[in-house]
Order: structure tokens, then sequence, then C-alpha cells
């Protein structure tokens, strides 16, 4: 029986990987790829971040988001904190360390 346990964690983690690595290799290709019209490089995604708006590009189509909700001084921010998955919340704390 335990041995069925690591058979399975270990397949949910090759998979994750799997979907994870592949999704990556996905998007970066397709930000190096240039058109066969023209020489633009076509990148899948951009934000741009001002005082209390940010910016959102995806694929020719974009969009503002309000973020003064989620500002430190609010209560909606520990609870968007609280919600964030770990991955997010382990990314901000990295680049929070490099600027």
């Amino acid at each position: 029986m335990r041995i069925k346990k690591k058979k399975t964690a270990l397949k949910a983690a090759f998979l994750y990987l799997l979907l994870s690595g592949g999704s990556w290799m996905f998007i970066n290709s397709y930000a190096n790829s240039y058109n066969m019209l023209s020489n633009k490089c076509i990148a899948p995604a951009g934000l741009v971040l001002r005082d209390e708006e940010l910016s959102v590009k995806l694929l020719g189509h974009s969009g503002n988001i309000d973020i003064s909700l989620i500002a430190p001084e609010s209560k909606a921010y520990c609870g968007a904190y609280i919600l964030a998955p770990d991955e997010v919340r382990a990314a901000a704390y990295i680049i929070s360390l490099c600027i």
C-alpha cells in the first residue's frame, strides 16, 4: 500500500513538471517567434504598473485594472495575500529582494 501511494505522488509530481515545463516552453517559443509577413517579434503578454493602475496587454488586447483596492493599507490586502498561491507569494518575495 505504501509503495502505491509513493508511485501516485511521483506520477503527480512528474505530471505537474511536464505541464508547467511544457506551458513555459510554449510561451517562450511564442514570445521569440517572428511573423512570416514582417520581422516584428510577437510578445504574448506585458504588464505596466503605474501609481494605482495596472495595464495588461495580452496578445494584442489590452485592459486596465484599478489596484487601489489592494493597497497595503486596505482590508482587502490581507485577504488577497492569504488567497494568493504559494508560487505568487514566493515570486513576489524574490522580486522584492531584487529591487
